[in-house]
């Protein structure tokens, strides 16, 4: 099975796919607008956004929405993030993620975080990750 690179066109847009599909996801937002923005500080700035709208799921590179609430990190961390292996939390708390925004909105929506750590588990399967 060919690997989708992680953090790609490629990958955005099959994340995108799955997210627009993904029962539970769109089933656990029916009523929540919210726009989750990650960012990715390396060689260059990666940023993607995942804009919910009452059941509807949207997820690209930034556009032109402004995030309800952001996060930031290095690749190396996101990485980690992404395959499971550490939690938003404890990166936020062990200083290797920032988060901006307005972060009470999340603590109303944590249902939200519960269905992405599905989705990602849906993608990981298929996406490569190459880090140096």
């Amino acid at each position: 099975m060919k690997k989708i690179k992680y953090l790609s066109d490629e990958w955005i847009e099959k994340l995108n796919s799955v997210a627009q599909s993904h029962k539970g996801l769109s089933e656990a937002t029916n009523d929540i607008e919210l726009i989750i923005e990650y960012r990715v500080i390396g060689e260059t700035i990666i940023a993607w956004q995942i804009k919910i709208n009452k059941g509807d799921i949207d997820i690209s590179f930034r556009g032109d929405s402004e995030p309800d609430v952001w996060f930031e990190t290095n690749l190396s961390t996101a990485v980690s993030l992404f395959e499971g292996k550490i939690n938003p939390l404890t990166a936020i708390i062990e200083g290797t993620m920032d988060i901006g925004g307005d972060p009470r909105k999340l603590l109303e929506k944590s249902i939200v975080f519960e269905q992405l750590d599905n989705l990602f588990e849906t993608i990981r399967p298929v996406t490569g990750i190459n880090v140096r």
